[in-house]
């Protein structure tokens, strides 16, 4: 913990030429799209046979694992280091502390499935814990009451990751999924909260003059409700419960995301992915319905939820605020486009061959939806890469 104590070091000067410890969304940003690109292609080479397994995490407990707790809590780190130095107006790590949360984060991914478990599990389970302390004390000493829940939303996902372990060596007894697949749903219902607040926003910012509209009520109780589908989806309920509560909730995203004006952002497509990553969640409630009716596998909507919704939003935001943050026009060109297709791609070549009487084996259709997500995050590690490591070229700290 004395890590993340250190608060007497400051970013590097504005002269100089390296820049990537100057803020947490540089370093966590490039090693989350670095973990994004390297998973993927292990794990296919682990499931086509042409890997043998390790002698850690492997296979799809490590894949499922890797994409939440490798790529996506390396992403919501990024920007909670950055956005909680905005809310509070104190420092977030920096130079070396900040260093060291990314070493603590990396050492975690490359032991995970090469070293004994007992080494590598430990500094997976320690990073959540840091990251909320230190996200606390900021919020605390700022009396920051809005954001509040976050540290407590980053526990939530260390325990649920903790049971993941304890499930996996046979210590409890249930599928060690379960815990990841809880996970997810507690990290897309923090999407809520943010596109919630961001969507609307950024589109009225930068689309004026728009018409949007919105209800007081329901974003009071929009995520808590989201939430409590999603983790019954989890269980085996009845169909009489769960098919009329995920329309319900669909139809309330459908309505709210409606009312940010989406429509007006198709020329922008830095706008237009964070809106379309949006509307994965309300489509993965409507196939919800079929999966409870046992008419569709879960990893249907599951997947819609992990690559529409968790990596959609998140490769938008990074995007957004890798050049927002360093200082760059927040525009895009041909290669960012290329890269959130990219993405958006991946959804429906992932779930087709459940949903549709296509060509091919479900091999083939997996592959495809790879090579899309593959291609995503490389373009991304293309085009940011020197991006982050730059400093800003307006002169600011940051």
């Amino acid at each position: 913990m004395a890590l993340i104590q250190i608060e007497g070091l400051h970013p590097q000067p504005t002269g100089s030429r390296w820049a990537l410890w100057r803020l947490g969304f540089r370093p966590f940003y490039l090693l989350a799209a670095l973990c994004a690109f390297a998973v993927v292609p292990v794990w296919l080479a682990e499931y086509g046979g042409w890997l043998p397994q390790t002698r850690g995490l492997a296979g799809l407990a490590w894949h499922v694992h890797e994409m939440l707790y490798g790529y996506t809590v390396a992403v919501v780190a990024g920007f909670l280091l950055t956005a909680v130095r905005n809310w509070t107006g104190r420092p977030t790590p920096t130079g070396w502390p900040l260093a060291g949360l990314c070493l603590l984060w990396l050492a975690a991914r490359l032991m995970l499935p090469l070293a004994p478990t007992v080494l590598s599990i430990p500094l997976d389970l320690a990073f959540l814990p840091c990251l909320a302390w230190v996200v606390h004390r900021r919020l605390r000493h700022a009396e920051q009451r809005r954001n509040a829940f976050v540290p407590w939303l980053l526990l939530a996902l260390a325990t649920l990751n903790l049971l993941f372990y304890l499930a996996l060596a046979g210590q409890l007894a249930f599928d060690p999924l379960l815990p990841l697949r809880a996970a997810m749903m507690l990290l897309v219902t923090l999407t809520v909260i943010m596109a919630g607040r961001l969507h609307p926003l950024f589109t009225r910012n930068a689309v004026a003059p728009i018409k949007q509209y919105r209800n007081d009520r329901l974003e009071r109780y929009i995520a808590p409700l989201t939430m409590a589908v999603l983790l019954a989806d989890l269980f085996p309920l009845s169909a009489a419960i769960l098919v009329p509560a995920n329309l319900i909730v669909a139809g309330l995203h459908f309505w709210r995301g409606w009312g940010w004006a989406p429509l007006a952002t198709w020329r922008k497509p830095i706008l237009w992915i964070l809106h379309l990553s949006y509307l994965a969640l309300p489509c993965a409630l409507l196939l919800a319905v079929p999966a409870a009716l046992g008419r569709l596998p879960w990893l249907v909507m599951e997947h819609v939820l992990g690559i529409g919704v968790l990596g959609g939003l998140t490769l938008g935001m990074m995007v957004r605020s890798a050049l927002g943050h360093t200082g760059h026009a927040l525009a895009t060109g041909k290669l960012e486009t290329l890269t959130f297709a990219a993405l958006m791609l991946a959804v429906p070549l992932r779930v087709a061959f459940w949903l549709l009487p296509l060509p091919g084996s479900y091999r083939d259709w997996l592959w495809a939806a790879a090579a899309c997500w593959i291609l995503a995050f490389a373009l991304f590690v293309w085009r940011f890469a020197p991006i982050l490591n730059r400093p800003r070229i307006d002169g600011k700290p940051g």
